[in-house]
């Protein structure tokens, strides 16, 4: 699955949803269930993709403002509500994470169901688990490790926006 493809899918399932952010799970269900268990699963590896893409250092900390907070855990529901946001939002945050105080005001950036869905829809299509054999994430993101403290000063415009 190319990358235009791909934000296509996400693109119907934002559509599907409105205003409604968690509502792009069903909308992501039922763009899948519309194709081929093979389409889905070469939906999931893009997806993947997309997500190691995003585990970066500089993202974490955006995510820590954003979240006023923010787990390992947490951080990978970040990258999938991230990704969630569609294709202009996701690479205008890679070139610079600062852009996400343009993002509308939500009291949580996270969707971690999001990331489930191709796997949920691959099983119903196949009665078989979806597996990707993708290596595992490395342990330590990309990028130059930071201090709580000096997020404001990297991301100004999120700590305007998110600090209280």
């Amino acid at each position: 699955m190319d990358d235009e493809r791909f934000w296509a899918f996400i693109g119907a399932a934002r559509d599907a949803a409105g205003d409604d952010v968690e509502d792009r799970v069903a909308g992501l269900e039922q763009v899948l269930l519309n194709h081929h268990p093979d389409e889905v699963l070469a939906f999931q590896h893009k997806y993947d993709e997309m997500l190691a893409r995003a585990f970066r250092r500089d993202l974490w900390g955006a995510a820590h403002l954003m979240n006023g907070g923010c787990s390992d855990d947490g951080f990978r529901h970040f990258r999938d509500w991230l990704i969630s946001e569609g294709e202009a939002v996701y690479e205008a945050a890679l070139a610079d994470p600062d852009s996400l105080a343009d993002v509308g005001q939500d009291e949580e950036f996270e969707l971690e169901s999001f990331g489930y869905v191709a796997a949920e829809v691959y099983e119903q299509l196949t009665d078989a688990p979806l597996l990707t054999g993708k290596p595992e994430e490395p342990a330590v993101p990309a990028g130059k490790a930071w201090d709580e403290a000096d997020l404001p000063a990297l991301f100004p415009r999120l700590a305007r926006k998110f600090v209280r």
